[in-house]
């Protein structure tokens, strides 16, 4: 009977899982005499040899984590034995810290069988930086209350593999500058010089994609000639970009003929050769859709869970509506899916509550419920949502309904929430997205590093080539970016030419290499104008949590780390070097009135579920320089716990007026050190007073006049004295 693949294949894993341990001793000791030798080229050479086979083939065997932390140590080391210096001390601990992670990745602690190895054998041939975009099936779990792995970041250490490209180029000087800016962008480029070798090579690498000049000692055509051939023998054509000094039409119909995919005369602009590589080789990752299921039968949730992870769709399923908006937050999804009948509340209770905050507003709602009375399913499409499906529903279409709909919102997401130029998240966005970073932090105790990068003299390339060049330089930038930052990581366009940067669980150091390490490309990276070649520099500042312990104090150290750099001479990165926040905004605290001590009013909490009243305050705290929570009613604000307690609780009067008095009183006891302030509307004037006199320290009227928050804070700073 012939021998199942899938069986094969694990007895190949097993085998190569036991080697592991061995091949990672090795290169422990290696390195050890790498170190002893002060660093001589050749034992580096062991060293690389080393790394680089089991950065080749780990992700192959499933091990995808550990061949990405090898990999690192391989460019580390490529990159010391190109040149002549000695690497720097923090290059040089960056990469023993990569090793020592390797010994305690295989550490029997740490068992590597916990990775998702390949489904089945075929997938042997996909490069090593192909990974899962979701977990197998029977995996899928139906989650019933919320986990803290759900909200961990990825570490630092998987970053993104190179593709591999065919770079086929017979001016050798032209060949080694274009390579060189490939790699910048994170692609492995083979150069060879004629076309002979080229069906052999394919062949051997399987390239994601051929750069191909056209004319050759052979024919003003040769190229297209080759890649000709070179279809008709394969079964899945290999994408082909031109390249050419020609740029006629009679080339580029012999292109188009052969199969081309895109055509570029020379000088080739290395940002739009880049765009039309990620286009083709698919380097412009897709996030796989989120999908999040309510549904107090924990049976049908698996059974959804099971069908969309099949797709490709990652999904979660909980059954308690309670921590609806929690997951909300943290799984952040596409698409909800509500049953209609639930023991807590229904589904169309929950859906208004959904859609009384702006943040979830544009998100679809899909109600999956056995409920065929069309007056019933009419009623929950008026409360906001998008669609009305019937249990049961078969697999095909139930992913089909939701894909659609996922698509489009997350399509539409990305209008509202990306710089139409770069594709970067735009300045709202990056600050918003910023702050649940820096909450990820706070809560997981995880090191958090944010820079702040400018290009160095934009005006002056605007000024001397013009905004479309101008333009282009941006975009080479945020490409750049995207292409060697990790998925988790936070880019966003700040403003003009500054961009923001943030990286969850990266520490300083890490920080400030990897972000050098992108300075030192972005500086060799040629850009074309009218008048020839260019290049074009940037400056960056970092600072971290916990050296700062509020988001405003690490943004206003990035930012005076940045000037620092400028100051400095530009084109480098420096780091902040100071610690703690420096008080901004200040309030008394004490009831002593011989010794007046202050204190920072460094947190605010939003109890409020009205939109309106939501996105004025934050704005006006952001103003102030204040970190903010928000929350939507007083219950889930008495089980609110923060490193940094709020100084300052507003609070909307809906909630704790008239019979819903004994809450401020609950909040009271529970914030014991902030003052509490009512929100209300203008014209709720007479009745927001009220709510003073059951305990209330002051009230603050919506929408707010001119410098209404300061007045405010002025106001609770002298009441704290006068007593």
């Amino acid at each position: 009977m012939k021998p199942d693949p899938k069986e094969q294949f694990a007895a190949l894993r097993q085998r190569y899982a036991a080697q592991l341990a061995e091949r990672v001793a090795a290169i422990l000791s290696a390195w050890q005499h790498l170190e002893q030798s002060q660093w001589d080229k050749s034992v580096g050479l062991e060293v690389r040899q080393l790394v680089h086979k089991l950065a080749g083939s780990a992700a192959m065997f499933g091990f995808a984590d550990l061949g990405a932390v090898a990999h690192e140590i391989d460019l580390g080391l490529q990159t010391w034995l190109e040149h002549d210096h000695l690497p720097d001390i923090v290059t040089r601990q960056h990469l023993a810290h990569h090793v020592t992670l390797l010994q305690r990745m295989v550490h029997k602690d740490q068992p590597l069988t916990t990775e998702t190895p390949p489904a089945d054998p075929s997938q042997l041939s996909v490069t090593a930086s192909s990974a899962p975009t979701a977990p197998a099936a029977k995996h899928a779990p139906t989650v019933a209350s919320v986990t803290p792995e759900l909200e961990q970041s990825i570490p630092r250490e998987t970053n993104k593999l190179p593709r591999t490209i065919i770079l086929v180029e017979d001016d050798r000087e032209y060949a080694n500058t274009l390579t060189e800016q490939l790699r910048l962008f994170n692609y492995d480029t083979h150069l060879i010089t004629d076309l002979e070798g080229l069906p052999t090579l394919v062949r051997a690498i399987n390239p994601a994609a051929i750069i191909m000049d056209i004319v050759f000692p052979s024919g003003d055509l040769a190229g297209v000639e080759a890649i000709a051939t070179l279809q008709r023998e394969r079964t899945a054509p290999v994408p082909v970009i031109y390249i050419s000094q020609r740029d006629d039409f009679a080339a580029r119909l012999a292109a188009v003929r052969s199969g081309g995919h895109a055509y570029f005369a020379k000088p080739v602009d290395a940002g739009q050769l880049i765009n039309a590589l990620d286009r083709l080789t698919g380097s412009e990752e897709t996030i796989p859709l989120r999908v999040l299921i309510v549904d107090d039968d924990p049976d049908f949730g698996n059974r959804c869970v099971h069908d969309l992870e099949i797709a490709g769709i990652h999904a979660r399923a909980i059954t308690d509506p309670r921590e609806t908006l929690d997951y909300l937050q943290i799984f952040r999804p596409d698409l909800l899916i509500l049953d209609m009948y639930m023991p807590i509340c229904s589904g169309k209770e929950l859906a208004s509550i959904i859609r009384q905050q702006d943040r979830y507003v544009g998100m679809p709602i899909v109600f999956l419920s056995a409920e065929t009375n069309r007056t019933q399913q009419q009623a929950a499409l008026s409360l906001g949502a998008d669609d009305f499906l019937a249990k049961p529903i078969s697999p095909p279409d139930l992913v089909a309904a939701i894909s659609a709909r996922a698509v489009r919102a997350r399509y539409l997401q990305r209008f509202l929430l990306r710089d139409s130029l770069t594709g970067l998240l735009n300045h709202q966005a990056v600050e918003e997205e910023l702050a649940r970073e820096f909450a990820r932090a706070e809560r997981l105790q995880q090191p958090l590093s944010i820079a702040i990068i400018d290009i160095d003299h934009f005006k002056r390339v605007n000024d001397s080539y013009g905004h479309l060049i101008g333009d282009q330089v941006l975009r080479s930038f945020a490409r750049l970016l995207q292409q060697r930052l990790r998925q988790s990581d936070l880019i966003g366009r700040h403003g003009g030419e500054e961009f923001l940067v943030a990286l969850p669980n990266t520490s300083l150091i890490e920080a400030r290499t990897l972000i050098d390490s992108l300075r030192s490309s972005f500086a060799a990276l040629q850009h074309y104008g009218p008048n020839g070649m260019f290049r074009v520099t940037f400056s960056a500042g970092i600072a971290g949590y916990p050296q700062h312990r509020s988001q405003i104090g690490v943004m206003q150290a990035a930012d005076a780390a940045l000037y620092q750099a400028k100051r400095n001479g530009r084109n480098r990165v420096t780091v902040d070097a100071h610690r703690d926040d420096l008080p901004t905004f200040v309030l008394s605290t004490t009831k002593d009135t011989a010794t007046t001590k202050t204190e920072t009013i460094r947190r605010a909490l939003i109890i409020s579920t009205n939109g309106i009243q939501r996105r004025l305050l934050r704005q006006a705290l952001s103003e102030q320089g204040f970190m903010y929570d928000m929350i939507n009613d007083v219950e889930h604000a008495l089980k609110y716990e923060s490193p940094i307690p709020p100084n300052l609780i507003l609070v909307d009067m809906t909630q704790i007026e008239g019979t819903h008095t004994a809450k401020l009183v609950q909040l009271r006891e529970y914030f014991t050190n902030a003052h509490i302030v009512t929100i209300a509307p203008a014209t709720a004037e007479p009745r927001a007073a009220t709510t003073v006199a059951f305990g209330a320290d002051d009230y603050l009227l919506v929408p707010l006049a001119a410098g209404a928050l300061q007045a405010l804070l002025d106001r609770l700073a002298a009441s704290e004295r006068s007593n």
